[in-house]
Formats: structure tokens, C-alpha cells, sequence
């Protein structure tokens, strides 16, 4: 079985994306902020990992940065609902440090499943 790690600081997003994902048969993990994701990432083999960008302690792009240095071939789905110009600006700088794909909120359902199913083939 796959594991998916979601780092997200809504407790609403978390759930949902958790639910989708096991209605998949995926091992869902989540962490509240980076810091909480990079402990989890540490004590878990996870094959993919979804991050937003907009959170408290540590946002998105640092716990990129430093999950990359760490695991250098770790798949990253980044998220962002954090305004049109702003987030898109956001989450070009995510790919340029090492996420693989980005999908900006709100998203559907099929759009999301898809991407990750993609991501873990």
C-alpha cells in the first residue's frame, strides 16, 4: 500500500484530501505545519507528499527546501489557495525548488486523484 503524507494547516482540507485518499486504499498521514511534516517524514516511508504553501512555523517553501535536502528524490504535490497572482507567483517558486506538480484550490476531486495517481505510478 502507499503512503501519502499531507502537510496542511486546515483541519477542513486535511479531511477531505484524508478521504479521498482512502477511499483510493492510500495510507493517508497529515501534519498540521512543516515542522509537524518534516517529524512525520522522519519516522515514516512515504511515497508521496502533499504541502501547502500558506501555513504557520514553517510555510510551504521551507519545508520544500528541507525535505529536498533530506530526501532529494521524494515526490512533492504542492497546494495553494492563497490568491491568484500570489499563489501561482508561489507556486512557481515550489517547482523551482524541487515540487513536482502543484494544483491551486480549490480543486476537484477527480483533478486531485488524478494528479496523485500520476504522481505514484
Amino acid at each position: 500500500m502507499k503512503t501519502i503524507l499531507i502537510i496542511d494547516d486546515d483541519p477542513k482540507m486535511l479531511d477531505l484530501l484524508k478521504h479521498y485518499l482512502r477511499d483510493e486504499q492510500l495510507e493517508v498521514l497529515t501534519a498540521s505545519d512543516g515542522e509537524e511534516g518534516l517529524l512525520m517524514r522522519k519516522s515514516n516511508n512515504v511515497d508521496l507528499v502533499i504541502i501547502d504553501i500558506f501555513m504557520p512555523n514553517m510555510d510551504g517553501i521551507q519545508t520544500i527546501m528541507e525535505m529536498k535536502q533530506e530526501y532529494i528524490d521524494i515526490k512533492i504535490l504542492v497546494i495553494s489557495g492563497g490568491g491568484e497572482f500570489t499563489g501561482l507567483e508561489y507556486i512557481k517558486q515550489a517547482k523551482a525548488l524541487g515540487a513536482s506538480e502543484a494544483l491551486v484550490k480549490p480543486f476537484t476531486q477527480k483533478d486531485f486523484l488524478s494528479t496523485v495517481q500520476n504522481m505514484l505510478l
